[in-house]
């Protein structure tokens, strides 16, 4: 029995396309109207080409763009830093921390500055 639906399905998916495909064209009949018709093709064509692409394609790739930042920022970006942070320890090529050198670079300014100060009091 099982050996019987599969070879109606395999028979049907066979047939079931050509139907579709016969319905529309009806074959050329002479050179002049096969010119035609591959002429009427090839115009359409990179209309056809266009639309799919401005209409489906790239915002499928938009979204999958934004889908791959999307996980890159939310879950292996930040692993991947800390990585090559720790990378470049082993190196010896730390990144300075600007922020931390800013504060002490400003906390020495404003000690001299009050330094001078002081001294055009006395």
């Amino acid at each position: 029995m099982f050996k019987i639906v599969i070879n109606f399905l395999i028979i049907l998916g066979l047939i079931l396309p050509s139907f579709c495909l016969a319905q529309g064209v009806e074959q050329p009949k002479t050179m002049e109207e096969a010119k035609g018709l591959s002429v009427e093709i090839l115009t359409a064509l990179p209309g056809a080409v266009k639309k799919v692409w401005q209409e489906e394609a790239w915002p499928f790739l938009l979204k999958m763009w934004d889908w791959a930042k999307n996980i890159w920022n939310n879950y292996i970006g930040y692993k991947v830093e800390n990585l090559w942070q720790k990378f470049l320890g082993l190196l010896g090529k730390e990144n300075p921390d600007f922020k931390k050198e800013f504060q002490k670079e400003k906390t020495e300014m404003q000690k001299d500055l009050w330094d001078r100060f002081k001294d055009l009091l006395k």
